[in-house]
């Protein structure tokens, strides 16, 4: 059930138009956006246009236009045949309050509903500061839970505002995550400073370099990672950046250096198959740098993916 509440912080999403083919079923087709059919679904979508946060960070502005554009691609995908029990509910996107912690919360408490209710959240930023609330939402359901963040960032800035630099050093000083749950996959060294990355590892947060993944394999890398979360609850962040820019060049910090788009399809199936994902959140898409919407097609597919797996 969603209390009034909740509704009240939320404005409806867009969905595109139906295909100009009466035989093309696309998703747009079979998501649901009525509150009355909340109770039956599996999967729930849930936005939050705000680069505040980003600004903030002094990144660039218009990661606020992410979810909707995310959305126009990813509702144009068809869905599988054998779609099974699987059955997509759209919230629509938190009403973004020009205080950013007003905004924070009213994500939070959507969010800690959907968890709460056992279904599957999929969050679409917005600036990598949602990354707070979702996982605080994990926590307050599950206490004991397992985060990963893949990002070139840390993350783990020190601040006295909230921005898209601080959500996991918010998240552990609030004790809202242990460090010794918490992965940080694709970070590039050069992109963070070293006091942040000695603090982190002090700490215990699991530290893996984008360049000791490579080497690795990042195919035997996730393997290992998913092997080794001991059947917890699962937070999974997805910050766009972590792709290097020929394959996501519309993000608020763009690298030369990253993960290619197969392998955030990969990290996708693998938090798919695990079965116990309670958030999979997509930050940092930026529509407004973007070229020919490739980022925000490549995380309209890895959305795809996370629901259906690899096809």
């Amino acid at each position: 059930m969603i209390s009034q509440t909740i509704l009240d912080t939320l404005t409806a999403p867009e969905i595109p138009g139906a295909s100009h083919d009466e035989n093309d079923l696309l998703i747009r087709d079979i998501v649901k956006t009525d509150p009355e059919s909340y109770e039956q679904a599996t999967h729930v979508l849930i936005g939050c246009p705000q680069d505040t946060g980003v600004q903030r960070n002094h990144g660039r502005s218009g990661a606020a236009m992410a979810p909707n554009s995310i959305r126009q691609f990813f509702y144009k995908l068809k869905p599988p045949s054998d779609n099974g029990s699987i059955r997509l509910f759209d919230f629509g996107n938190i009403t973004p309050h020009k205080n950013l912690s007003i905004t924070h919360e009213s994500l939070h408490n959507a969010v800690k509903l959907i968890v709460r209710d056992e279904k599957t959240a999929m969050v679409l930023g917005g600036g990598n500061d949602i990354s707070f609330p979702d996982a605080k939402a994990v926590h307050d359901v599950h206490h004991n839970y397992v985060a990963i963040n893949v990002d070139a960032h840390l993350d783990m800035r020190k601040s006295g505002v909230i921005h898209s630099g601080t959500p996991y050093r918010n998240l552990v000083d609030g004790q809202y995550l242990n460090p010794t749950n918490f992965h940080e996959i694709g970070i590039q060294p050069w992109a963070n400073s070293t006091s942040y990355m000695e603090e982190a590892l002090d700490m215990g947060v699991n530290i893996h370099t984008l360049g000791n993944i490579k080497a690795m394999g990042t195919d035997y890398f996730l393997d290992g990672i998913f092997a080794n979360l001991k059947g917890l609850p699962l937070f999974a962040g997805l910050d766009m950046d972590s792709v290097r820019a020929s394959d996501a060049p519309g993000v608020s910090a763009p690298s030369p250096m990253g993960f290619t788009a197969c392998d955030i399809l990969e990290f996708a199936t693998r938090c798919q198959a695990y079965g116990k994902t309670s958030v999979f959140e997509i930050t940092e898409v930026n529509p407004k740098v973007d070229l020919d919407d490739r980022t925000s097609r490549l995380a309209a597919l890895t959305l795809y993916t996370f629901i259906y797996g690899k096809r």
